[in-house]
């Protein structure tokens, strides 16, 4: 069963841009009107626990099968997992702008059917190069993970402010129930609603301080928020620091707005302080991505995506399958020596590029 959290958007826009008028407030009002603890009205997954033990081999292919065509997101997905599971995952738990939830029914340990892939159901193909558009950003009825084994346990709550990617969520029958809400505004939770928090994308959140203080409000006291936040050292580690020689259009093409969709990037003391004035208590911070992951992802196959989406999903579906298990081999070798979160071939002084952090409200 599908529930969401609807708000006005008009007013979330106002929000998001920082224009806090009367709307604004009206609708953070409204947004938390109601609010209601994670099991009330449905049922709940099962608990979700550490998953079990798999090797950076394994982990890599169960990402690589589904982001065969953007093998550097697999790796950087890989790498997020594997840290992960360093850290118990106790229910209630909220999957905060969950997506579509494949990372997470992933990283538990769900396995998919080699010839599924997020690349079958997308859309805005030709918007993506000059609209930056979301090629992910769509649902169809025909969007059918494979699913041939059920991640042991799953999550309480999937939230997201993407319609089709909640409804693409839905289909891993992994989430107890998936609210719509924008996180921009506070959470539609009772005080101390959660055991586990849990957010991936903190860094794309405009009013990053207000909604750390709403995930420190929505946790229960002994509980943990854990997050996965990319620093500002990313800037570095990308041929933007190269503009002078590259030219303007180069790095149009291959960054397509993607820095200035992360609004919060900072530096470790700047998180820290975020942390701090959100009473939340730094109980651990990993490193996992190095420069060298960073400088690895940078261009990838970004670039071409849409181009490779096109040639693949005309392809005959036997054609397709026999073509993409050439590839994930491949990318297999490619890949698995970096998937190692310590693995670095540059200056061992670069400041990482994310960090996961594991937090306790004070």
């Amino acid at each position: 069963m599908r529930e969401y959290v609807d708000v006005d958007r008009k007013h979330v826009g106002e929000v998001v841009r920082g224009r806090r008028g009367n709307g604004g407030l009206s609708a953070r009002r409204e947004a938390t009107a109601g609010r209601t603890p994670p099991g009330r009205g449905a049922a709940l997954a099962p608990p979700c626990s550490r998953p079990p033990e798999t090797d950076a081999e394994t982990t890599l292919r169960r990402f690589l099968q589904a982001y065969w065509l953007r093998p550097e997101n697999a790796m950087w997905m890989t790498l997020r997992s594997l840290t992960l599971s360093s850290v118990p995952l106790e229910p209630p738990m909220i999957d905060a702008c969950c997506g579509d939830g494949l990372f997470s029914f992933l990283h538990a340990g769900g396995v998919l059917n080699e010839e599924f892939d997020v690349f079958a159901d997308v859309g805005s193909l030709d918007d993506v190069k000059a609209k930056h558009a979301d090629m992910f950003d769509q649902f169809t009825e025909s969007y059918a993970p494979a699913i041939e084994s059920r991640a042991a346990a799953g999550i309480d709550v999937g939230l997201d402010a993407k319609a089709a990617l909640l409804a693409k969520a839905e289909k891993l029958e992994f989430y107890g129930r998936t609210l719509r809400h924008d996180c921009s505004l506070p959470l539609p939770f009772d005080d101390g609603s959660f055991q586990t928090t849990y957010c991936n994308a903190a860094y794309w959140i405009a009013h990053i301080d207000e909604f750390l203080r709403e995930l420190a409000r929505v946790t229960r006291p002994g509980g943990r928020v854990i997050l996965h936040v990319k620093l500002d050292s990313m800037k570095r580690y990308t041929l933007e620091r190269h503009r002078e020689v590259l030219g303007r259009r180069l790095l149009e093409i291959i960054g397509r707005g993607r820095v200035e969709s992360w609004p919060t990037l900072a530096d470790r003391h700047t998180w820290d302080a975020r942390f701090a004035s959100a009473a939340l208590d730094v109980v651990s911070a990993t490193p996992f991505i190095t420069s060298t992951h960073a400088h690895v992802w940078d261009i990838g196959l970004r670039p071409i995506a849409p181009m490779l989406v096109k040639m693949a999903n005309a392809l005959t579906p036997r054609t397709r399958a026999s073509i993409k298990r050439e590839w994930v081999e491949l990318f297999c070798e490619l890949l698995g020596p970096l998937c190692r979160p310590d693995l670095q071939l540059f200056d061992s002084a670069d400041e990482p590029a994310e960090i996961q952090y594991v937090l306790s409200p004070l």
